[in-house]
């Protein structure tokens, strides 16, 4: 073993074993919840409550209120849509697929937590209820 990998060794070896266990235990949660106001719309306010002056917080709140908001109008709408006789079909096809479209963007919104970033939906993403 040479002389640095000796120096890179002892260094690791001083280093207390849960040093950093706090700060990662709290990015853990706190990408949990951010999740949660993806999977659960109606949980968008989650990390408002936790972590309510955290921008990376306020992002990911947003975003999955604007989710919800897009899920409900878009819902409602094709609901009345669907009750027109000759064109319910078309438009049953045309609600499942927003709903395909929606479950993505959830999807997107989850990795962008993990990754700890904060890109926005496409279509969707410069919405800004929450400031």
């Amino acid at each position: 073993m040479s002389e640095e990998e000796k120096k890179v060794q002892d260094e690791e070896n001083e280093k207390p074993e849960n040093q950093d266990s706090g700060n990662n235990d709290e990015l853990i949660k706190k990408k949990i919840i951010c999740c949660l106001s993806y999977v659960f719309g109606i949980l968008f306010f989650l990390p408002l409550i936790f972590y309510p002056d955290d921008h990376f917080a306020k992002f990911h709140a947003n975003q999955g209120l604007v989710i919800l908001i897009a899920a409900i109008v878009g819902e409602v709408v094709f609901w009345v849509l669907t009750i027109i006789p000759v064109l319910g079909i078309v438009f049953t096809i045309i609600a499942s697929l927003f709903t395909l479209v929606l479950f993505i963007f959830c999807i997107i919104g989850i990795l962008g937590v993990v990754k700890m970033q904060e890109n926005e939906l496409p279509l969707i993403g410069k919405i800004k209820i929450l400031k």
